[in-house]
C-alpha cells in the first residue's frame, strides 16, 4: 500500500537484513523497481544479501559489521565508530581483521572501555574467535549461539573474509520459526499459517497427509478383518484392541517427538542408534510392565476371563516395545535418507503402532482360543 517513494524512504533507514527480508516478500518486479531507486550503498549491499538462501547465515546477516586492524588504537576505533553512528545500532564487538579482511581477532566493547586510548588492539583481542561460513545453515548458527552464549557472530567468506555478522535479535526470530516449522511438519500440515493462509491453502498442505493416513487406517481394518471369527467369539476384544492401539501410540508419539527434538538440537545422530534404542526400549519395558500388569488385574476382575487377562497385559507389553522402536527408527531412517525427520513422523509412527496393536492383541488371543 506504500508508494515506492516512502518505501524507498524506510528501507534507506533499515539495518541491511531486515531490509533484505522486506524486499523478499515483495514481487520480483517491485523489488527491482525499489533497489533502482535506493542509494548505490543500500543497492550494493541489500542485492548482495538476497543472494544468499533465506535459511542460511548468509540470508540472516547484516553487513553493518565494525572491523578494524590489529594496529589500531582504542582511539582510533571509538573515533571510527562515533563517524559511523548511525550504521551501528548495536555495537557488541569489534572484529579484527587484516589488510585482506580476514578475521584474526575480536575485541568486546567493553574492552574498549577498560583500556587506555593509546592501547594497541593487537595487545588485548581474542584471537581465532568463533565464526561462521555464510552458506551455514541457520539452525547451525543457533546451535552455536546456544553453545557459545554469543551476542554477534561473524559471518565470512570462503576465504575467511569478514562480509558481516548476525545478532542475537535475528537467532530468536530464526528459533521461534524453527520451531512453529517443526511442530507443523510433525502433525502434517506444510507451513500453513492461520493468519494468511485460506481454506485452500489449508487443504493442499493437510489432504496429502490425510489420503496417506487413510491407506494406513485402511491396512489396519484389514489386519482386523482377518480376525473376524475371534472378535465373533470375543466381543469385547473389539473394545480392548483400541485401549493397546492408543496407549502404544501415544508412547511411539512421545519417543518420537523427543527424537525429533534431539535430532534439530544436534543430540541425536545415526550413530547414537543402539544407545537410543536401549534407552527408549527399557523404559517402554518398564512403562509396559506396569500397564500391562495393571491393565491384565482390571480386565480379570471385570470380566473374569483369565486368558483374556494374561492377553491384554502381554499385548500391551509387547506393543510398547513396537512402539519404542518405531519412535526411534522412524525419525533417523528420514533423517539417514536426507528428508525432514519432522516431516509427519507421527503419522508413520500412529500406523505402525496400530497395525501392531492389533495384530498382537488379536492373534495372541487367536492362539489362546
Amino acid at each position: 500500500m506504500l508508494s515506492d517513494a516512502r518505501l524507498t524512504a524506510v528501507l534507506e533507514r533499515l539495518d541491511t537484513d531486515d531490509a533484505a527480508d522486506l524486499l523478499g516478500k515483495l514481487p520480483e518486479e517491485r523489488l527491482d523497481r525499489l533497489l533502482r531507486r535506493a542509494s548505490p550503498e543500500v543497492r550494493r549491499n541489500v542485492a548482495g544479501l538476497l543472494t544468499y538462501p533465506e535459511d542460511s547465515a548468509g540470508g540472516i546477516m547484516k553487513t553493518e559489521v565494525a572491523t578494524a586492524p590489529a594496529t589500531s588504537t582504542v582511539r582510533d576505533v571509538v573515533d571510527y565508530i562515533r563517524k559511523r553512528a548511525d550504521d551501528f545500532h548495536d555495537v557488541n564487538d569489534v572484529f579484527v581483521a587484516d589488510a585482506q579482511r580476514r578475521l584474526v581477532g575480536r575485541v568486546p566493547l567493553r574492552a574498549l572501555l577498560l583500556y587506555d586510548e593509546d592501547a594497541v588492539l593487537a595487545d588485548f583481542m581474542e584471537p581465532e574467535p568463533v565464526s561462521v561460513e555464510v552458506d551455514v545453515d541457520q539452525e547451525e548458527v543457533a546451535r552455536m549461539f546456544e553453545k557459545y552464549d554469543l551476542l554477534a557472530l561473524p559471518v565470512v567468506d570462503a576465504l575467511g573474509r569478514v562480509v558481516g555478522r548476525i545478532t542475537v535479535d535475528d537467532i530468536v526470530d530464526v528459533i521461534a520459526e524453527e520451531a512453529t516449522e517443526d511442530i507443523l511438519k510433525l502433525a502434517g500440515v506444510g507451513e500453513e499459517s492461520i493468519a494468511t493462509g485460506g481454506p485452500l491453502q489449508a487443504v493442499r498442505s493437510r489432504l496429502p497427509w490425510l489420503a496417506f493416513n487413510f491407506v494406513t487406517a485402511a491396512l489396519s481394518a484389514f489386519i482386523i478383518a482377518q480376525f473376524e471369527e475371534t472378535i465373533a467369539e470375543v466381543a469385547i476384544a473389539a473394545a480392548l484392541m483400541t485401549v493397546i492401539s492408543a496407549l502404544a501410540g501415544n508412547a511411539g508419539t512421545q519417543t518420537m517427538t523427543v527424537l525429533v527434538r534431539g535430532i534439530a538440537l544436534g543430540e541425536a545422530t545415526g550413530a547414537d542408534t543402539r544407545r537410543l534404542l536401549l534407552r527408549e526400549g527399557m523404559a517402554s519395558f518398564i512403562s509396559g510392565a506396569l500397564l500391562g500388569l495393571s491393565s491384565a488385574l482390571i480386565v480379570y476382575v471385570w470380566r473374569g476371563d483369565l486368558r483374556l487377562a494374561f492377553v491384554m497385559g502381554l499385548a500391551l507389553l509387547i506393543n510398547l516395545q513396537v512402539s519404542a522402536a518405531v519412535g526411534t527408527l522412524v525419525p533417523l531412517l528420514l533423517r539417514g535418507l536426507g528428508l525432514d525427520p519432522a516431516v509427519s513422523s507421527s503419522v508413520l509412527v500412529t500406523a505402525a503402532t496400530d497395525w501392531g496393536g492389533f495384530f498382537v492383541f488379536l492373534g495372541l488371543l487367536t492362539l489362546m482360543l
